[in-house]
C-alpha cells in the first residue's frame, strides 16, 4: 500500500463513507473511490463491502487498521515538527506521565514552566510507569514522569522527589480512627483495595504479602493511585497509595495515615539514554521536582 493509499483507508475508516472520508481529505468523492479500487487492486483483496449506503470494513482491513493508524499518527507528528520549524517555533514538548501525577502535580508544574515558554506547544499523554519506559526508549517522547527505578539499558533517570506509602480511608470508617499511623502489615491482613500488581507500588504490595505468608482478601483492583483514592473516600474500604497522590486529594472526608515501617515511594523522570535533552526538558523536570518538593 502507498501513502496516499494508506490515508484513504484511514479516513473511511473513521468515517464510514466516501463522501465523509472525502470531505475529511478535501478531494472529491470519485478521488476518494480510484485510490480505494487502486489499493485494492495492488492488494489483492477488498478492504471494504458496502450496505446500506456505507462501506463496512472486511476482516482483512480490521487486521490492517491498528498498523495504519499508528504510521497516521507518526505522520502527524512528522508534519507538526516540520510546521513548527518552519513557522521558527521550537518543537513540541512531549511528556508521559502516570495518570495519578497527572491529576494535580502537572498541572501545577505546567504552571511555571509555562511563566518561562508560554508559546510552547505540549503534548501529554497518561501512561503506567512500566509503558512510559518502553515509550521513551523508543523517543516516542521527550520525557517520561513515573514512581519507581524501570532499570532500562536506553534509559536515562534522574530523582525527581521522594515521598511515602499512606493509607486513606473514608472519615468515619471502620479502622479510620485518629490515629496518624498504621501498620502495613495490620492493613494487608484485612480488605482492602488494591493496585495492580503491574504497576510499582503493586508489585511491591504483593511481595510484602508474599513475605508475610498471606493471601490477598477479596476486595477491590484498581490501575490507579487516584482511582483507589476516590473508592477509598468513598467508603469501599483503605487503600495504600502514594503520598503525591493523597496530598493532591486532601479533603474533608478522606483521613490520612502514614504507613509504617515508611516505604519510600520516588518519583523520577526518564529520558533517552545517550541524547543530549533540549533545555525546556531541564526546565519541565525542574518545575515538577519545585511541586513535589513538599508531598
Amino acid at each position: 500500500m502507498r501513502l496516499k493509499h494508506m490515508e484513504v483507508f484511514n479516513a473511511v475508516m473513521l468515517t464510514g463513507t466516501v463522501s465523509a472520508a472525502a470531505r475529511l481529505l478535501h478531494v472529491t468523492q470519485p478521488a476518494v473511490t480510484q485510490t480505494l479500487q487502486h489499493a485494492e487492486l495492488q492488494l489483492g483483496y477488498a478492504l471494504f463491502t458496502r450496505q446500506r449506503n456505507r462501506l463496512v470494513p472486511t476482516r482483512e482491513a480490521q487486521a490492517l487498521y491498528p498498523e495504519v493508524q499508528r504510521l497516521m499518527s507518526q505522520l502527524e507528528s512528522v508534519r507538526r515538527i516540520a510546521a513548527a520549524l518552519g513557522s521558527g517555533e521550537g518543537s513540541e514538548l512531549r511528556v508521559l506521565i502516570v495518570p495519578s501525577l497527572a491529576m494535580r502535580a502537572l498541572p501545577d508544574a505546567l504552571q511555571h514552566f509555562r511563566k518561562r515558554y508560554p508559546e510552547m506547544p505540549v503534548t501529554i499523554r497518561t501512561l503506567h510507569s512500566h509503558e512510559i519506559a518502553r515509550a521513551i526508549a523508543l523517543q516516542e517522547g521527550d520525557v517520561g514522569i513515573v514512581y519507581g527505578s524501570q532499570s532500562h539499558p536506553a534509559l536515562h533517570e534522574e530523582p525527581v522527589a521522594t515521598g511515602r506509602l499512606v493509607c486513606v480511608s473514608r472519615v468515619g470508617s471502620a479502622g479510620a480512627d485518629r490515629r496518624t499511623t498504621v501498620a502495613l502489615e495490620d492493613v494487608l491482613r484485612a480488605p482492602f483495595i488494591r493496585i495492580d500488581e503491574r504497576d510499582p507500588l503493586g508489585a511491591m504490595l504483593a511481595d510484602q504479602w508474599s513475605r508475610l505468608g498471606l493471601a490477598p482478601s477479596a476486595g477491590i483492583t484498581v490501575q490507579t493511585h487516584h482511582i483507589a483514592m476516590v473508592l477509598a473516600e468513598q467508603g469501599f474500604g483503605p487503600a495504600i497509595i502514594d503520598s503525591f497522590t493523597a496530598q493532591a486529594g486532601r479533603s474533608d472526608t478522606l483521613h490520612v495515615r502514614a504507613v509504617l515501617p515508611e516505604v519510600p515511594v520516588e518519583v523520577r523522570a526518564l529520558l533517552p539514554q545517550g541524547l543530549r535533552s533540549p533545555q525546556p526538558v531541564a526546565d519541565f523536570i525542574a518545575a515538577f521536582r519545585k511541586v513535589t518538593a513538599g508531598a
